[in-house]
């Protein structure tokens, strides 16, 4: 039985698991694309779970439904924040208020934001093709553009000197892989620490902090920025709640009162735990990738299922077997991570058969992700990351060590 419409913007990445939840509990998921413009190439759509299996414009979601058919309008990548926001005050449903929207998109806006609430920020400035001062940094400088999603255009310089040579060089009339231009950057005084990440879900005052995960990354082919695993910690830990009340903080700052929030901070460690964090971004939708799925083995209750029942209008609240004020913790039930392949080799293939055999006999083995089945690109960042592999147990650690042997002895 059809029980509504639900419209899912930019229905890549989790947008797909979206569909998946929704389709099994009866409802109607359309595909809503956030930009005409956007570069295809390096997106892949899957309409099983879809009524149309061609994207609908925004232009054309107006015309085809009314306002009292759509049940919620869901986010399903970065990339369809702002418009998804729009369309739901478009059709009266949950959702952020539009005139706060940059604040949870436009870097800069982010950063500014804390920085007017008092809390934590990096220092940034915005940089344009006619920029000629830069402030100083003792550490270093990160550039990125303004607008952009999985570490796309993220560039690491020492000093001064680098930097300017560089933006001297950029070619601002160049479509990134969003299919927008990058006409304007942000720079960031270099942070260092750990770099975890919190996904939470917002409903009205009440805050969910759904998991807790801390990424390693490591300097692979000329880039400091590319992800090799992501662990999952125990929300509840003492050592961790400096950031947990400072993500809380940030989320007020940006004015989220509705939906999923994936917020990326550092913090460093002391023997009195995780201290002095601050934000590097966050983005106003589900944690990408495979995060979901394998957070369904390894939290209770989990990040998909709240934020389902969020869309539905279902109180989380109910979810829960204590309630102790407005925010919440899901409790960890595994060891679990995420192993980010990362490839060295020009022009190779995976020999998949062969992959697949090898890692499905790792006792932790969960799910793999292969991104791209054609030549594999050289791994820069996590848009270049050829394979994703969740692994859930205790042998987790000493499974990805074999499953990297795994994978280059399956490159050809």
């Amino acid at each position: 039985m059809d029980k509504g419409k639900i419209l899912i913007v930019d229905p890549f990445s989790t947008g797909t698991l979206y569909a998946e939840k929704f389709h099994k509990l009866g409802y109607q998921c359309y595909a809503v694309l956030a930009n005409d413009d956007m570069n295809m190439d390096y997106f892949s759509f899957d309409g099983t779970y879809f009524i149309n299996k061609m994207i609908y414009s925004v232009q054309e979601c107006k015309e085809k439904f009314c306002r009292d058919e759509i049940l919620a309008v869901v986010i399903g990548a970065e990339t369809g924040v702002l418009i998804g926001e729009q369309l739901a005050e478009y059709f009266g449903v949950a959702g952020n208020s539009v005139r706060s929207g940059l604040k949870r998109r436009d870097k800069f806006i982010m950063q500014n934001a804390l920085k007017e609430s008092g809390l934590r920020h990096i220092k940034s400035q915005l940089i344009n093709a006619g920029s000629e001062y830069f402030f100083d940094s003792k550490n270093g400088y990160i550039i990125k553009p303004v607008n952009s999603a999985g570490s796309d255009g993220v560039m690491f310089f020492e000093n001064k000197k680098t930097l300017s040579n560089y933006i001297k060089n950029i070619n601002w009339e160049k479509i990134n892989a969003l299919g927008i231009k990058n006409d304007g950057y942000i720079l960031q005084s270099f942070e260092t620490g750990d770099e975890f990440v919190v996904d939470m879900i917002v409903q009205d005052d009440n805050i969910f902090i759904c998991s807790l995960c801390v990424y390693k990354k490591g300097h692979h082919n000329g880039s400091k920025f590319v992800y090799e695993n992501m662990q999952m910690l125990d929300i509840e830990n003492k050592e961790y709640q400096a950031i947990i009340q400072y993500a809380i903080q940030c989320i007020k700052a940006l004015e989220v009162k509705f939906g999923a929030v994936h917020m990326e901070l550092l913090a460093k460690s002391s023997t009195d735990g995780y201290v002095n964090p601050v934000m590097i971004e966050m983005g106003a939708r589900l944690h990408g990738g495979v995060a979901p799925i394998i957070f369904e083995k390894c939290y209770k209750p989990n990040l998909l299922e709240l934020s389902v029942a969020n869309y539905l209008k279902q109180d989380l609240k109910n979810f829960y077997e204590t309630i102790k004020g407005d925010v919440f913790y899901s409790k960890i039930l595994n060891k679990a991570k995420v192993v980010f392949l990362i490839n060295h080799k020009k022009k190779s293939k995976l020999d998949k058969t062969v992959f697949l055999s090898k890692i499905k006999n790792l006792p932790s083995f969960y799910e793999v992700k292969i991104i791209n089945n054609d030549i594999l690109p050289i791994t820069v960042d996590l848009l270049t990351c050829p394979v994703l592999v969740c692994l859930v147990g205790e042998t987790s650690d000493i499974d990805e060590s074999k499953l990297r042997i795994m994978f280059n002895e399956s490159i050809c």
